[in-house]
Formats: C-alpha cells, sequence, structure tokens
C-alpha cells in the first residue's frame, strides 16, 4: 500500500468544511440563468426527486440542476449533461443529489464543447451506488465539490468514476487531480491519473482513508467504461443562453439545451420501382 502524503491544512479550515455538511467554498461571485441538466440517454427506470415531485426521467429531458435528486433503479442507468459542459454517468442503483450548481452568464463556442463556458459553482452528494465524471476545462475560479457518507472530494478534472457502497467510498481517477478528503476530517490527500483511494467508516461513522495507490488492471475496464459513457453524453448536446418574454415586460435569461446533430448524416438511397424485381 502506498503511504499517503500529507501536506499542511489548518484544522479551523477543516472545522468550517465540516460544519457546513461539505459547503463549497465560493472563489467568485456566480449568478445568472438558472443552470440545467440534460438527459442523454436513459436506459430502464431513473426519477427524479424535487421539493414539489418525484417524476420519471425521459431521454433529451431537461430540468433544472440545483435541488434536484436523480435515483436510478436496478439494471437501469442514466447519463446526463451539466450546463458547464460536465458529462456524468449514473450506473444501477445510484442516487445522486445536487445541492448547488451555478454558473455565470455565458456565450457559448458551439465548436469548442471541451471548455467549461462560464465559471461554475458544483456541490453534488453521492449516498450510494457509482458515477462517472468527464469534466470539461473547468474555468480559472470553478469549484466542483462532491461528498459522499465517508468522503469530500475536489475535482479539478478530468476523468474519475465514484462508488459507495456500504461504509465504503472508493474514487478511481483516469485523468486529471481530486484532492481527498475523509469525512472525519483529514488533511487531504491529492490523487492524479491512474491512482485510486478507498475510505471506510468504522462503527462509530469515523472515517479515514485506507489505501491510496495505483488503480489495479483488473479494474481499469470497468472504469473506462464508465468514463466514457459520461464523454459520449457530453457530445451529445450544447447549451446556450436565450431570451424569453417575462411578465414584467422584461426579458429573461434562459440556459437553453440544443441536442448536437451529427456531421455524417445517414444517407438515404431512393429506389426506382422500375429497379425492383418483377
Amino acid at each position: 500500500m502506498k503511504t499517503p502524503h500529507r501536506f499542511p491544512f489548518s484544522a479551523v479550515v477543516v472545522a468550517v468544511v465540516m460544519a457546513s455538511t461539505f459547503s463549497v467554498p465560493s472563489s467568485a461571485a456566480v449568478g445568472g440563468p438558472t443552470s440545467k441538466l440534460y438527459v442523454s440517454d436513459l436506459k430502464g427506470q431513473a426519477d427524479l426527486n424535487t421539493r414539489d415531485a418525484i417524476t420519471a426521467l425521459s431521454k433529451k429531458a431537461v430540468f433544472d440542476a440545483q435541488g434536484s435528486t436523480v435515483l436510478t433503479s436496478a439494471d437501469s442507468n442514466d447519463s446526463m449533461v451539466y450546463s458547464n459542459g460536465t458529462g456524468i454517468y449514473l450506473d444501477s442503483n445510484t442516487r445522486l443529489s445536487v445541492k448547488k450548481f451555478v454558473q455565470e452568464p455565458f456565450t457559448p463556442n458551439r465548436y469548442d464543447l471541451e471548455t467549461e463556458p462560464s465559471v461554475s459553482q458544483t456541490e453534488a452528494h453521492l449516498s450510494y451506488g457509482t458515477i462517472g465524471l468527464c469534466t470539461s476545462r473547468l474555468a480559472a475560479g470553478s469549484n466542483m465539490v462532491y461528498s459522499t457518507p465517508q468522503a469530500l472530494f475536489y475535482i479539478r478534472g478530468n476523468k474519475l468514476v465514484i462508488e459507495v457502497s456500504t461504509n465504503e467510498t472508493r474514487i478511481s481517477v483516469l485523468d486529471g487531480d481530486v484532492t481527498v478528503h475523509a469525512a472525519s476530517g483529514d488533511a487531504g490527500q491529492i490523487l492524479h491519473g491512474g491512482e485510486e483511494a478507498v475510505i471506510r467508516s468504522d462503527a462509530s461513522n469515523q472515517s479515514s482513508i485506507v489505501h491510496l495507490g495505483p488503480i489495479p488492471d483488473d479494474r481499469k475496464k470497468f472504469l473506462d467504461d464508465r468514463v466514457s459513457l459520461a464523454c459520449i453524453a457530453k457530445r451529445t448536446v450544447y447549451f446556450e443562453v436565450v431570451n424569453r418574454p417575462g411578465t414584467n415586460g422584461e426579458d429573461t435569461q434562459e440556459i437553453q439545451a440544443n441536442a448536437v446533430v451529427p456531421a455524417d448524416k445517414p444517407v438515404n438511397f431512393t429506389v426506382s420501382p422500375s429497379q425492383l424485381p418483377q
């Protein structure tokens, strides 16, 4: 087992993080149109839980991201895209809550779907199950924080998988960097591409990092498959800000999802009846 390298970390900062239940540190003021999630693909059953109702998701559905919880059923999976360009794949029996997702107004570049269109702040909690993330290049000032019952992750991209089972969280970074903290408050460890960490909680619900090291070869295909589905999803849609007539006579801005049309459309051949066998 690789011995984790520790770096100085203020106990006051740890206390603030834990007391606020994994709150996202805001390094930039963010505000603008309500941020969205787009359902790129859906196999089986997935439900959207908001304060108002529980509804079944459908492919190409668009909904307000912040305050939403997505639950996938057994033998089901769901691929979605945040309006900052991050693709996410949810495996079967997964529960993900988007506590916070806001972004600054933006003018998108349709020809560069790999770069985040504006500064954003993301805070999400994975209660159980497995997700794959494929992020865009995050803008300076953006924060992406995911939590689980055992851990807290500060994500700087780009491709990773988070798995939560009973009393255990595992994060595997295929590409990019992630800072990992146990929920009980430790100094934090930095994971680079090709590395993973396992965080476990004990009977007293105290968690700690129990493993930090390279991703085993026998897990790479499992991880690649889930990240690939998240990356495929992010290429299926682009987002733009449009003006909508407001109730007070002034236009309001809204983020709109637009499905990406393949560059090479299938060719439909028309055969003359005279050419058909008699």
